[in-house]
């Protein structure tokens, strides 16, 4: 015969071992059930703690909190392994293209009084008078 390891209202005890709920069986059943979604499990708990809270006002909330989830293994921690849609930097990622840079200023002129060959020059700007 399995022991049923529910909370019993308003005292929060184990109704099969008469421990603080959640007991070491519950925790190890839990973790069973919940296995392949931990951010399940974490939801759950944290949801019992607001149902407890009411209940049991004596405890603070830090108290409440480390008994409902402080067991839960840290998020990203775990057996669970799972494909991410865009994985870390590094490893094998093509590298961006690589883009021309344009000059605001326009496309450069050949200048044709150059003795030692052609050299690149920018096109004058006008003088907000219209003068050059």
């Amino acid at each position: 015969m399995t022991i049923a390891h529910i909370p019993a209202r308003p005292t929060w005890l184990c109704t099969g071992c008469r421990e603080p709920w959640p007991c070491a069986a519950k925790r190890e059943q839990l973790i069973a059930e919940h296995g392949d979604s931990p951010a399940a499990l974490r939801t759950m708990m944290a949801l019992r703690v607001a149902d407890a809270a009411e209940d049991l006002r004596k405890l603070g909330a830090d108290q409440l909190w480390a008994r409902f989830v402080g067991w839960l293994p840290a998020p990203g921690q775990g057996p669970v392994i799972r494909w991410v849609a865009n994985p870390p930097l590094g490893g094998h990622r093509r590298p961006a293209p690589v883009r021309e840079q344009i000059d605001p200023r326009g496309p450069a002129r050949v200048s044709p009084a150059a003795e030692n060959g052609p050299t690149l020059t920018q096109p004058r700007r006008r003088s907000a008078r219209g003068t050059t």
